[in-house]
């Protein structure tokens, strides 16, 4: 499964914005945009939630679905391979979100192909566990880093024109 959400010029403060620059300070500010959105440790999608603890029962209602796999999940705690309230983060999730050009720097995807992305932080497949522990949704990610990313699109577009790159 991957997390696919396409930036489109709908949004009607980045449309009017986009408007009033040049031709190639669009794609510059276009660009600026989406990286804000992207984002790096600190904000944007790349940014991880601090770690929560929240256990199965309080998520979903029950801890084990089944007697064989509250045995087999007791058998893994046994032998260490399941360490229950200790953090494993890999950071694929985070390493995985990734923005893909689309109609020549008009237009621009962003993806994650990592399958935690889906459970984790997509509109609809987020599980609950994740939710209770602070994993926001891409559409609130995107929401939340909105007017940063018109700063920054803005201050691309700006060093565009200034310098041609």
């Amino acid at each position: 499964m991957q997390v696919r959400f396409p930036i489109r010029s709908n949004v009607a403060k980045l449309k009017e914005f986009l408007r009033t620059l040049s031709y190639g300070a669009t794609k510059a500010g276009l660009k600026g945009f989406v990286e804000y959105i992207v984002g790096n440790q600190q904000h944007g999608l790349k940014h991880y939630p601090g770690y929560k603890h929240v256990t199965r029962k309080s998520a979903y209602g029950k801890t084990f679905v089944s007697d064989a796999q509250r045995g087999y999940v007791m058998a893994r705690i046994r032998d260490g391979t399941i360490d229950p309230g200790v953090p494993h983060r890999t950071g694929r999730v985070q390493r995985g979100w990734m923005m893909k050009e689309t109609r020549g720097g008009y237009g621009y995807t962003i993806v994650n192909e990592e399958p935690g992305a889906y459970f984790t932080m997509d509109d609809k497949g987020q599980a609950n566990q994740p939710a209770l522990v602070g994993w926001r949704k891409v559409s609130k990610v995107i929401s939340d880093n909105f007017a940063g990313a018109v700063r920054h699109a803005k201050a691309m577009a700006d060093r565009y024109l200034k310098t041609g790159k």
